[in-house]
């Protein structure tokens, strides 16, 4: 899986609040302002109370039980769009495999369906189940469609307890839907101009040159990943183990070295900003009032209690 395919999953489908947190997350300067590309954790913390605050009042008064359920951890593994630089963590994790092998035989699915807010959904009859979702994504998911570069179209819902929820945040849904969803892909969008750039394809030769003295020839650190997933099917559970930690570590010792991560960080940093005050000007500048009005209104919203 290379680094765009991981900015490729970031979801934009229903718009959810959270993002992911990156260098890119910190506002540009423009000339008439500062310019945001994000939120910081606080922020996304804030906001994400508020709108369940809001969902949860809303869904009550319409005469459903509604909260939402524990998020689990964040994860601690670091950034890898531009390869793994953290050795330490290499040491402890390899490349995460093992680990999310784990993670997934343990079953999250079921653990969700055990939830207080899943457990009340299987007591609702068949009609007032109809009747929750209705409340809650309103009477058509797909009322609000917006074009977003490089990911084709997306919907939302323009009415229930949802789209109340952040149109009391954010303003215009249909303003605030496409301001969204381009700001949360300006690293997406920008990636394939970072890495043909001139400084990363440099850093990028220097880190082959530094795995391929170590006996490991790969053309970048995802297909090191992929490789090392592939190899370890048909080895034991200690000997992959080993495999994968030697290999990670040679990655980001080399990715260290290169400064492959660090070049591509900076690189990212100055695209997104020009993307953020030039092409996407118009978006970005709706997404930094709308994030900053909304703010505001979730600490009411919070105090209010």
């Amino acid at each position: 899986m290379s680094g765009k395919d991981l900015l490729r999953m970031i979801p934009v489908t229903g718009l959810l609040l959270v993002t992911a947190c990156s260098p890119a997350d910190w506002p540009s300067q423009d000339a008439g302002g500062p310019l945001r590309t994000g939120l910081n954790e606080a922020e996304r913390t804030l906001l994400g109370e508020a709108e369940q605050r809001l969902i949860t009042r809303c869904m009550r008064d319409k005469g459903f039980q509604y909260r939402r359920d524990p998020a689990g951890p964040r994860s601690e593994a670091p950034e890898r769009r531009f390869g793994l630089d953290d050795v330490d963590w290499a040491r402890r994790h390899g490349y995460g495999l093992a680990e999310a092998a784990r993670s997934k035989d343990r079953g999250g699915k079921a653990a969700a369906e055990n939830s207080p807010q899943e457990r009340y959904l299987a007591s609702l009859p068949p009609r007032r189940r109809a009747e929750f979702d209705r409340a809650l994504n309103g009477a058509d998911r797909a009322a609000i469609v917006v074009q977003v570069p490089g990911r084709g179209r997306i919907f939302t819902s323009a009415d229930g307890c949802q789209a109340d929820a952040r149109g009391r945040l954010y303003g215009d849904l249909r303003k605030w839907t496409e301001a969204k969803a381009v700001v949360v892909n300006l690293e997406y969008l920008t990636f394939d101009e970072v890495v043909a750039e001139p400084r990363y394809t440099k850093a990028l030769a220097d880190w082959r040159a530094c795995m391929k003295a170590r006996g490991l020839a790969y053309p970048n650190s995802s297909e090191a990943i992929g490789a090392v997933a592939k190899e370890n099917r048909t080895r034991t559970a200690e000997d992959a183990w080993k495999r994968e930690v030697t290999v990670a570590v040679a990655d980001a010792e080399c990715n260290r070295a290169a400064g492959l991560a660090r070049t591509g960080d900076r690189l990212q940093r100055q695209h997104v900003q020009n993307a953020a005050r030039d092409e996407f000007a118009r978006q970005t500048r709706y997404y930094t009032q709308a994030v900053t009005t909304a703010l505001d209104r979730a600490r009411s919203v919070i105090d209010s209690g």
